[in-house]
């Protein structure tokens, strides 16, 4: 119980000290991150699974980031500010999502590639802790996204015909836009305390004998 309570303090400040970083870094730090779980599994015996989930998070954040910045050089064109809000939101949301629908099929799509590369390894794929953590990670992800997405649009009415004289009621809400990075930060720290815990926690995961694992679904 004691280790348990240890263990949970450090992943504690752990994801604190992630939050700091990426709020200073933003994605730079989140990729460099995964880069480092990703090489760490690779190095590590029977890590299929968390292999599989650094990878993809990998691959979406590098994608994220090539939107981001993206939208950022549309910003420095001259597209206005509202407009650019909303092509930032809107690439936060459809990768978050995106996400959250692959990790949702996670085992499955892992299997179906395991079988396809490695047959005989398709034993190793199973739901760690992670899966559903991730997923209500992400899920907690896609309601900042939309939150920050309907206060853009809340906060620029008279750009989509409201007359200005009631639109302007609505110009200091900030709420979310304010804390919107920082929202992201915390849960982005908490993405990779989680990956990491599941690690550690799956390295004291005690080798199963073959006779004792159950016979190949169909």
């Amino acid at each position: 119980m004691r280790t348990s309570w240890i263990f949970l303090l450090i992943c504690a400040a752990i994801a604190a000290s992630l939050s700091v970083i990426y709020i200073h870094f933003n994605h730079y730090a989140d990729t460099v991150m995964l880069a480092c779980i990703i090489i760490f599994c690779f190095m590590a015996k029977n890590h299929e699974n968390i292999k599989h989930i650094a990878a993809l998070l990998l691959i979406m954040t590098s994608i994220e980031y090539g939107l981001v910045s993206y939208v950022v050089s549309l910003n420095s064109m001259g597209l206005p500010p509202f407009q650019g809000n909303l092509l930032m939101f809107g690439s936060h949301f459809l990768v978050d999502l995106t996400i959250l629908m692959i990790m949702k099929y996670r085992v499955r799509l892992s299997l179906r590639y395991v079988r396809r590369t490695a047959p005989d390894n398709w034993r190793s794929i199973y739901m760690t802790h992670a899966d559903p953590i991730l997923y209500g990670i992400y899920f907690a992800f896609i309601l900042v996204d939309l939150a920050a997405f309907g206060e853009n649009i809340i906060r620029n009415l008279e750009h989509f015909g409201v007359d200005e004289s009631f639109a302007k009621q609505f110009w200091s809400w900030g709420l979310i836009y304010y804390n919107y990075e920082i929202l992201k930060s915390i849960l982005l720290s908490c993405v990779v305390t989680t990956i990491l815990a599941t690690i550690f926690v799956e390295r004291q995961r005690p080798d199963t004998p073959d006779e004792e694992l159950e016979s190949e679904p169909k």
